[in-house]
């Protein structure tokens, strides 16, 4: 199927999305209606998506489902929300869309195939932090590759990529990204005008067999259901759907016992304190009381602050181009976990919390879990987060990715 219109942003994610809702998701509910056996097992996420993101590259364009692998319902007036990204301009579109970096591996570049399941790609230094933490790669069936230096998409061709996860590294550690169910459609640009770009989409050549291979599909799960493990994630990824919820709400559920596991497998820790008050012994200062400390396999503890994951601000980078900088919102956060990395530059403030609470600190690590992926997950976003040595920013979709990766493992 072909479509060829000169687009702005918003109107190719509408174009994009009457495409799909005309040749795919109305037939896909249509056999549904009409076989309704089929709905037990049907991937639900591809009807009642949390989110859906539309991605434009050079070669391709990207259709990326967001939303729970454990959806029990499906419901036909579910409104879609939709945000599009572009990555015309950029060399290679996967990578823009994993958000890591595969190029400073010495290996050959990855022709993707049209289509994988179950795929595992770590670049070599996140490889050894997973063997160090115990990672059991033999503990579920997957594709795993290793010492790829990047993916290579097919021109021409479809690919599609199922519960996939991507491992790589920051200045702050491992860094896991799951694609869940990722459609990339060959696109060809018409860039002769010099105010405007022309845009021809396609879909599946085959769209027939493709509907009625996804409408029987059955989803991933691991091979050893851990189901009070998935039911808590499935709690705490509810909880962070609400607009009303509060950040108490979300540590207060973090910090209960059997849900510690969710910051035990996200930030690769041994031991959960939580909201540790803590008294300045040589300062006349208001007491601190980070969210979390999680200790390390060293023994050393580092400290974790979430805040909420609707922004207050819809707009976390702000400034002139070439000058963009942090909104107020973000910078407030950051200097509070700077006043909890000056409270441990005391060595009086470290033996009394090591006497007190049993927490070893020591130049912390300090990460702030905020927003989500689509908020925050942009070239600009990238760039001034590396200017802070110090500190790691982490959404909430990066902290349940990490958890499904053990979960999976």
């Amino acid at each position: 199927m072909e479509e060829k219109k000169s687009l702005t942003l918003v109107d190719g994610a509408n174009l994009l999305g009457n495409m799909l809702l005309k040749n795919y998701w109305s037939r896909l509910w249509s056999l549904l209606v009409e076989y309704p056996d089929l709905k037990k097992n049907f991937t639900k996420f591809l009807l009642n998506p949390e989110k859906v993101i539309f991605y434009l590259g050079k070669t391709h364009w990207g259709v990326e489902y967001i939303g729970n692998v454990n959806a029990e319902e499906i419901n036909s007036k579910h409104k879609v929300e939709v945000r599009i990204l572009d990555y015309s301009n950029e060399e290679n579109l996967l990578t823009d869309i994993l958000g890591i970096d595969y190029s400073k591996q010495s290996g050959p570049v990855m022709l993707l195939p049209k289509y994988s399941e179950d795929l595992v790609y770590p670049t070599n230094e996140a490889l050894d932090i997973m063997f160090k933490n115990g990672w059991n790669f033999a503990g579920q069936s997957m594709q795993i590759g290793f010492n790829t230096s990047g993916f290579e998409l097919q021109k021409g061709r479809f690919h599609r990529i199922v519960n996939g996860f991507f491992y790589g590294t920051n200045n702050s550690g491992l860094v896991t990204r799951n694609v869940k169910w990722l459609d990339l459609f060959p696109l060809q640009i018409d860039d002769m005008d010099a105010e405007v770009d022309e845009f021809t989409f396609y879909m599946w050549p085959d769209l027939e067999e493709v509907i009625m291979h996804d409408v029987q599909f059955h989803y991933p799960l691991p091979s050893e259901f851990r189901e009070q493990k998935w039911y808590s994630l499935n709690r705490f990824v509810e909880l962070i759907s609400s607009k009303d919820t509060s950040e108490p709400q979300i540590t207060a559920f973090l910090a209960e016992i059997e849900n510690q596991f969710i910051l035990k497998m996200a930030f690769m820790g041994k031991k959960i304190s939580p909201e540790c008050e803590l008294e300045w012994q040589t300062e006349e200062r208001k007491a601190i009381r980070p969210d979390f400390f999680i200790e390390g396999s060293d023994g050393y503890s580092d400290i974790v602050e979430f805040k909420l994951p609707n922004l207050k601000n819809i707009n976390s980078i702000v400034g002139r181009k070439n000058r963009e900088t942090f909104s107020a919102e973000i910078h407030s956060y950051v200097s509070q976990t700077r006043d909890y990395a000056y409270y441990f530059e005391d060595p009086k403030n470290r033996e009394f919390a090591e006497a007190k609470h049993g927490i070893k600190v020591y130049y912390p690590k300090r990460i702030l879990v905020m927003g989500r992926r689509w908020m925050l997950d942009t070239p600009e976003w990238k760039r001034l987060e590396h200017d802070y040595k110090n500190i790691m920013i982490k959404t909430y979709d990066e902290v349940i990715d990490l958890v499904l990766s053990h979960l999976y493992s």
